[in-house]
């Protein structure tokens, strides 16, 4: 099988929310204008490394990993950007079952079936799946984004941008769990408390040794 190479592309413009921002109505009652998007990926503490930006399908994706547990995955398609902040612990799991599903081999059937594979980001409606359809033993292959709970952008891909974007993710976890697990070497020793003082060893007392016997035995009796 021929694998296709994955066209790179670096996204100069930061991606917006993906959630448009509600307008606030005035006191006389004109809508005030919208405010503007936030950056998703404006300075707030939280460390991030890219690991990925690159194009799948006709839609831009970025990925990076983050410090506090969380990956960040943002697709932006000719429809809408869709910006996912997924655990850690969860999208590990999602590479390993998405991985398997990849792999699979389904029976050979004249009616389509297809495979999904998904993973939802915490406390919110935003998803992110690879499905997988199967007819007559061919397969075909999309990535699947949304934030809303009525609508999606899928973005069709080959099989071999579906592998590297399941290792794209993976090693977003991996970073993400590194980061998480490292030790903090902010602390400046001066601030940290000074260890306890050694407790000494009382010195050993030399043992007096008695004094040499310098008594001459008495000369021994003859015999009769």
């Amino acid at each position: 099988m021929v694998r296709v190479p994955l066209r790179v592309m670096v996204l100069g413009v930061a991606m917006g929310a993906a959630a448009p921002m509600h307008q606030a109505s005035a006191q006389s009652g004109a809508p005030a204008p919208a405010a503007a998007p936030a950056n998703p990926f404006a300075p707030d503490g939280t460390k991030r490394v890219p690991v990925s930006k690159a194009v799948f399908g006709d839609a831009g994706i970025i990925v990076n990993a983050r410090n506090d547990g969380f990956i960040e995955v943002a697709a932006a398609g000719s429809q809408k950007t869709v910006l996912l902040q997924l655990r850690t612990l969860a999208a590990r799991a999602w590479v390993d079952s998405t991985s398997r599903m990849l792999k699979a081999r389904p029976k050979k059937s004249d009616t389509p079936r297809t495979f999904r594979s998904d993973i939802q980001e915490y406390g919110t409606n935003g998803a992110m799946a690879v499905t997988r359809t199967v007819t007559s033993g061919v397969s075909e292959y999309a990535l699947w984004f949304t934030d809303t709970p009525n609508a999606g952008v899928t973005i069709p891909i080959e099989q071999s941008e579906a592998d590297v974007f399941v290792a794209i993710v993976r090693k977003a976890v991996a970073q993400s769990a590194k980061m998480l697990d490292k030790p903090d070497t902010t602390t400046h020793a001066d601030s940290a408390p000074p260890p306890p003082p050694k407790k000494k060893k009382p010195a050993k007392k030399p043992v007096a040794k008695p004094p040499a016997d310098t008594t001459q035995p008495a000369p021994a009796k003859p015999k009769p």
